[in-house]
């Protein structure tokens, strides 16, 4: 009985260990890591000339995540997409899509890509959604990425035409816009 006891203790030890050490990654979808970009606050990105989505999406969890190793990889969430080539990381490393959960941010195509301060090997693409989106038939669709103004990073419609996709060497907080050239400032910026 004592054996017993002893082993289910063990168990349960194991257990919460490896849930404690599972979620120690993950940041909450309502604010930001400490040293990383948060949406929406004093100095952060102004959303207003990104797209707006023309029906917002019913987002009931804010992020995703995925380990992705040196064969490549792909995490798609909510029309945002990572697809990480074979080589571009020398071991598995967590990927993330985050989206705004607040109501000023959650109408527009914005996520912030992980991880911060990642050097790729190879040029990684990203997807940004383009189908239902205020943008949706521009002659002149573009990704930005937010670097105290929205910088122009051009982009492709997929073969779908449901995205936009680009290459960054890079990750930061992405949108969509029509507004195309080096850096697109705008107020709040």
């Amino acid at each position: 009985m004592i054996h017993l006891i002893r082993k289910l203790g063990c168990t349960v030890a194991v257990a919460l260990l490896v849930l404690s050490a599972g979620c120690t990654d993950a940041a909450s979808p309502l604010s930001a890591r400490a040293g990383e970009p948060a949406f929406n606050t004093g100095g952060g990105p102004d959303v207003a000339a990104l797209a707006r989505f023309k029906t917002k999406p019913q987002i009931t969890i804010a992020w995703a995540k995925k380990w992705i190793g040196p064969e490549g990889g792909r995490l798609d969430f909510y029309g945002f997409a990572i697809e990480v080539p074979a080589g571009a990381v020398d071991k598995v490393t967590m990927f993330t899509i985050r989206l705004p959960v607040d109501p000023n941010g959650s109408d527009y195509v914005l996520a912030e890509f992980g991880p911060h301060a990642q050097p790729f090997n190879k040029p990684v693409s990203i997807e940004l959604p383009y189908g239902n989106t205020s943008i949706e038939g521009s002659a002149s669709p573009t990704i930005v990425w937010w670097n105290n103004g929205w910088v122009d990073m051009g982009a492709s419609i997929t073969a779908d035409g449901l995205r936009l996709r680009t290459s960054t060497d890079h990750f930061s907080e992405y949108g969509t816009t029509t507004q195309r050239g080096g850096a697109i400032v705008v107020s709040g910026g």
